[in-house]
């Protein structure tokens, strides 16, 4: 409703000469607030903003909450760039008087994204597109450019940052999904294999992974990002039960460890592909729950409870104690791939790599070596007593059709958890 709502807009707009906006509203510290003060406070506040916002546009069709504490604000014919500086200063204004509810409560942090086209050739993605680059600057402390918003939008779309062709991109679901198989060294069969999410441009490649989950993070879209990589992932798993089961290993971002949707969102996404949660992992970096380790292990003790094994991605390479480890209801850990490459010439790196195995097999757990890219590290994770392992040595990460004729002829573990 709101892509059609933003696209009849622009329509309308560019019929009339006259400049359409879209204003991106977010309540950037929620997340805060709801931990602190409760649930109640935070869905108040959002329905006061949504409340306010339709004050302010006086139109039934104007104001959409597109995620979980971001609403969008259209602002449809507007003759003159200059009333779209006065709009964006009275929403603002108008929320943070609204919002402060009381001294005791924490104050809402508002962020805005702003995007102005007249040109009916931009459509609704883009202009949502160039909105959450916006928002996603003010996020980093920037001040919002209204001046630079208004400007006409480049037509040529390779000409434009990443920032607004990836809210294209997920809207499109125009990634892939590659996997990297994992081996047990106990048997030498499959054990499994990590889902890896991937984004090639025809005009620039493959953006690199770690690139791609930063513009998730600075444009507000972890989440939706997140979700799109679980259901892939248990849509394939879904389409290979006539052929073969294979466990998956899904990475969690690090920002949504916290977050009260998650537990939701896995179940949902179980649900409705009808998946096995014991052959489903999701992995998350050592120092993911350290932010808000209250809420994060909530959310991992409820993950566990749905049987979804849970990885400690990236081990050895965190801040956490092992007190803190030993709070994780984990199933796996991983050694980080810094330590692997390393293990044939480097002593300290072999002690360290000895103990985190130690350390996993005392707690009860799977330690999975990633980045095993020869015969020789092999045999020494298999001497120290590594349990599983991925790395280029046995594959790299593949598409979809790709991993099917890799695993023709492979034994794949069952039974695993």
């Amino acid at each position: 409703m709101f892509v059609a709502a933003l696209d009849a807009a622009i329509a309308l707009s560019g019929e009339h000469g006259e400049n359409a906006g879209l204003l991106l509203v977010d309540l950037s510290n929620l997340r805060v607030i709801n931990h602190r003060h409760g649930y109640v406070i935070g869905d108040h506040l959002l329905l006061e903003a949504y409340t306010q916002l339709q004050g302010l546009s006086k139109l039934p069709d104007n104001v959409y909450r597109i995620s979980n504490k971001t609403y969008a604000f259209l602002l449809p014919r507007l003759a003159n760039p200059a009333f779209i500086a006065l709009a964006v200063n009275r929403v603002q204004r108008t929320l943070e008087e609204s919002l402060n509810i009381d001294d005791d409560i924490l104050p809402v942090e508002l962020r805005l994204g702003l995007a102005v086209t007249r040109a009916t050739a931009q459509g609704a993605l883009a202009m949502l597109a160039r909105a959450e680059n916006s928002l996603a600057q003010t996020r980093q402390g920037k001040l919002l450019q209204i001046d630079e918003a208004i400007q006409e939008p480049i037509a040529n779309q390779t000409s434009m940052p990443l920032e607004q062709r990836f809210a294209e991109a997920l809207y499109d679901n125009a990634f892939e999904l590659y996997f990297q198989p994992k081996i047990d060294l106990r048997s030498g069969k499959v054990f499994g294999a990590e889902a890896l999410i991937r984004w090639q441009l025809p005009d620039h490649g493959f953006v690199p992974p770690e690139e791609l989950v930063a513009l998730a993070y600075a444009s507000g879209r972890s989440y939706e990002l997140t979700r799109w990589v679980v259901n892939r992932a248990l849509r394939y798993q879904r389409e290979w039960r006539n052929d073969f089961s294979l466990p998956l290993a899904i990475n969690l971002s690090a920002d949504l460890v916290s977050n009260p949707d998650l537990p939701n969102m896995m179940q949902s996404a179980l649900a409705i592909w009808g998946a096995d949660p014991a052959t489903i992992t999701v992995e998350i970096t050592e120092g993911a729950v350290i932010e808000d380790k209250e809420a994060g292990f909530d959310n991992l003790a409820q993950l566990r409870e749905l049987g979804l094994g849970l990885s400690i991605d990236d081990f050895g390479t965190g801040f956490s104690s092992l007190s803190y480890f030993k709070e994780i209801p984990a199933t796996e850990i991983k050694i980080d791939r810094s330590f692997v490459i390393r293990l044939l010439e480097d002593t300290q790196d072999q002690n360290l790599v000895r103990i985190i195995i130690d350390i996993g097999h005392l707690f009860g757990l799977d330690v999975v070596a990633e980045g095993v890219e020869d015969e020789a590290t092999l045999e020494m994770l298999r001497a120290l007593g590594c349990d599983i392992v991925q790395g280029y040595l046995y594959a790299r990460p593949m598409p979809e059709a790709e991993l099917r004729v890799w695993l023709k002829g492979r034994e794949i573990l069952s039974g695993n958890p």
